[in-house]
């Protein structure tokens, strides 16, 4: 419980700033188009947005057809959320730990960006698959395990084409300081497949979109990793 809480503390502090960053990121839009073009439109199904940080997505699905419950364990960006979606409902819900939600609740549980910063994978895979409906969707992203903790390096023209890896394999964690410090967690691609499966939740898509234009930096690393799970 401390560890959460520490880490939570780090997302209070956050909050704002982060928040802020998120009507201004190329990588932020990015995100956005591809779960956009993914989810135009809903007929009345329930989603739950697993820590919906400043509540961008809760409300697109509730305003596209959803019924939609936000939760995120930091009651700063619950706040953030709040104030800006009044029409969305955002529950206070620490990832990692028992949801507040009823088995075979949702037809969609939707994680955007947050698996990557919590330290207890397994227990939110586990409770993922609990609420969860027979059927339903579990659609995830996290940054690129394989070329995000990976310097870029320039060629001899000052093109970045490259990206130096140093470890892959090993589990390890490390501070991010873009809106103050948080925390990440690297694992490797199989961490996260194989978790999902050993709560029979079954991978059914994957998607590695370009996220650069080629312009300054390599087109060929991607930032972002989509997948989506059905629970069997």
């Amino acid at each position: 419980m401390k560890k959460n809480s520490d880490e939570l503390l780090l997302w209070n502090c956050a909050a704002k700033a982060y928040a802020a960053s998120q009507d201004d990121s190329e990588f932020s839009k990015l995100n956005k188009d591809i779960v956009c073009s993914r989810f135009p439109c809903f007929h009345g199904e329930s989603v739950l947005d697993l820590g919906c940080g400043p509540g961008w997505y809760t409300e697109y699905f509730r305003s596209h057809g959803a019924h939609t419950i936000g939760c995120d364990g930091s009651e700063a960006m619950i706040t953030e959320a709040r104030n800006a979606y009044p029409l969305c409902r955002f529950d206070s819900a620490i990832l990692g730990e028992p949801l507040p939600y009823k088995n075979s609740s949702f037809h969609m549980v939707f994680c955007n960006q947050v698996l990557m910063d919590i330290e207890n994978l397994s227990e939110s895979f586990s409770e993922i698959a609990r609420i969860l409906k027979n059927g339903g969707l579990f659609y995830m992203s996290i940054v690129h395990p394989a070329f995000y903790d990976a310097p870029w390096i320039a060629d001899e023209n000052g093109f970045l084409r490259y990206k130096k890896l140093e470890r892959y394999l090993s589990q390890y964690s490390f501070s991010n300081r873009f809106w103050g410090e948080t925390r990440h967690y690297h694992r490797p691609l199989s961490t996260y497949v194989n978790g999902a499966l050993s709560c029979g939740l079954r991978l059914s898509s994957m998607d590695e979109p370009p996220s650069y234009d080629g312009s300054k930096k390599s087109a060929e690393f991607p930032l972002f990793l989509f997948m989506e799970f059905r629970k069997s």
